[in-house]
């Protein structure tokens, strides 16, 4: 009787074991952080607002975000693509600022503190 409460109790822990394992990969593995973004959690880098504004960019996302995190520092946060003094731009946040990255050519045309 004690080996099948031992062998049952196994079973239990080796479940619960791997369904943690399971969610911690389902959000992006160890070590990794999600955002809040107006009450759902998301990657930090992932394109909010402007998906349908992105095949008018010239640069990727990953360009645009490599750009900002040369001009800012501090952890990365949102990524939106919006039309900004006639010029279309990846906002993306990083610390505390948000910096407008040209969509055309990866320049920085603004730096500001977040809202």
């Amino acid at each position: 009787m004690k080996k099948r409460i031992a062998l049952i109790l196994t079973a239990v822990v080796a479940t619960a074991v791997l369904l943690l394992g399971g969610a911690t990969l389902a959000f992006g593995g160890p070590g990794s952080r999600l955002i809040n973004d107006d009450g759902a959690w998301v990657k930090p880098g992932s394109l909010d607002d402007g998906k349908d504004l992105q095949p008018q960019a010239s640069i990727t996302l990953g360009q645009a975000i490599a750009s900002a995190k040369a001009a800012a520092s501090g952890q990365l946060g949102q990524v939106d693509l919006e039309h900004y003094r006639n010029q279309l731009v990846y906002m993306v946040d990083v610390g505390d600022q948000e910096v407008r990255v040209d969509a055309a050519d990866g320049g920085v045309v603004a730096l500001s503190p977040r809202d």
